[in-house]
């Protein structure tokens, strides 16, 4: 009989609901569910309510440690240092510590759900890269230093792509697992209507890196019967302002809608009942609201960079504003019930059952070898 551990689950944000912290929830219900006890640590006490409307689900930790440690802004460079701090913590209360949060190597840790490298992510100040990389080093030198002297421990690293898995390798140094973030079985079309709206839905972070800012051009470009709305978090209330006065300014207002912390339940609908997803983010590490879109039976039509290209076919995939356009009015046109049946299929490989499944393989594995 496997022996039940207590399981520490790093994620501060775990309120935040976006693609992260749907992983992180996910792991905690697949522990759960294999009788682990969790320990979760995070800013504040778990939203159960924000949960249920944004993710469907709760997040089942069998208790929680509020520890909000943050002393400088979200997106500082800095913030490295105060998850030591949390991270330590975290482990004198468990047994085993899971981070799926910092995608880095902090410590205790013993398994690394990776996002994309923490090093990767690093911006380089503008003008001179030379100056930017000078800078990074200035912030970094002790983490990269720590970071260097662990990174062949006894850890386990999963990528959330294979495209995360090479960057992975390229700055943490480390070998990983590829284990793409689940979809929950709601999203699944079974048979899926021919009555679809020309509707373009587009889901995710309202934030620049998203580039929901170059909707309204496509939109322009698009056949006057197709209709795009833009659903997500509104991580940046000037970014949202900045698209609407873009679709103004681009004069599609009747056809361009945007909408923020929209319920699982609406954002299922509404897949449900669309024609094309579209996602514009350059370099996305895997893109959760690509697959559930594809599970719902709708055309996914992404720039052809980063994750998605591992599981969007090449015909789906565009480079610029113009390419775009043109695949959108193709999908729209020649979408049909068989169409959405070839994408549900595909979105199989992300279902919640095999990513418990594949977790828990591992986790089993890593927990035999630590008891040996």
């Amino acid at each position: 009989m496997k022996k039940r551990m207590r399981v520490g689950v790093f994620h501060p944000c775990i309120n935040y609901c976006g693609g992260a912290e749907w992983v992180a929830v996910n792991i905690l219900n697949c522990l759960r569910k294999a009788h682990h006890e969790t320990i979760l640590l995070s800013n504040e006490k778990i939203d159960q309510n924000r949960m249920k409307k944004l993710f469907g689900t709760e997040a089942n930790a069998d208790s929680q440690m509020v520890f909000p440690f943050e002393l400088f802004a979200a997106t500082d460079m800095h913030n490295i240092y105060t998850d030591f701090v949390r991270t330590l913590a975290l482990k004198s209360k468990c047994d085993l510590l899971i981070d799926t949060y910092s995608n880095g190597i902090l410590p205790g840790t013993d398994i690394v759900y990776v996002h994309f490298p923490f090093e990767g992510r690093l911006p380089l100040t503008k003008g001179s890269k030379d100056l930017g990389r000078k800078l990074k080093n200035f912030y970094y030198v002790p983490y990269l230093l720590y970071e260097r002297c662990v990174r062949n421990g006894n850890r386990i690293f999963f990528a959330n792509s294979a495209y995360t898995m090479k960057a992975i390798t390229e700055f943490n140094r480390v070998s990983s697992t590829v284990l793409h973030p689940p979809i929950g079985k709601e999203f699944f079309v079974k048979n899926s209507s021919s009555e679809r709206a020309n509707l373009v839905v587009s889901v995710g972070r309202i934030s620049s890196e998203k580039r929901f800012w170059t909707i309204p051009q496509i939109a322009k470009l698009t056949d006057k019967s197709v209709r795009f709305l833009i659903m997500g978090l509104n991580e940046s209330p000037v970014e949202t302002i900045r698209i609407r006065r873009l679709i103004e300014a681009n004069d599609v207002s009747d056809r361009v809608k945007v909408e923020t912390d929209v319920p699982r339940e609406k954002l299922k609908d509404i897949l449900a009942t669309s024609k094309v997803f579209l996602h514009t983010m350059i370099g996305e590490h895997f893109g959760v609201s690509i697959a559930e879109a594809m599970a719902s039976g709708c055309v996914s039509i992404v720039h052809n960079s980063g994750g998605p290209i591992e599981f969007v076919p090449k015909q789906y995939r565009f480079d610029d504003v113009k390419e775009a356009a043109e695949k959108i009015n193709k999908a729209v046109l020649e979408w049909s019930p068989g169409v959405a049946e070839e994408f549900t299929m595909r979105a199989q490989q992300f279902s919640a059952e095999h990513f418990c499944a594949s977790f828990l393989r591992v986790f089993d594995s890593h927990l035999a070898k630590l008891q040996n």
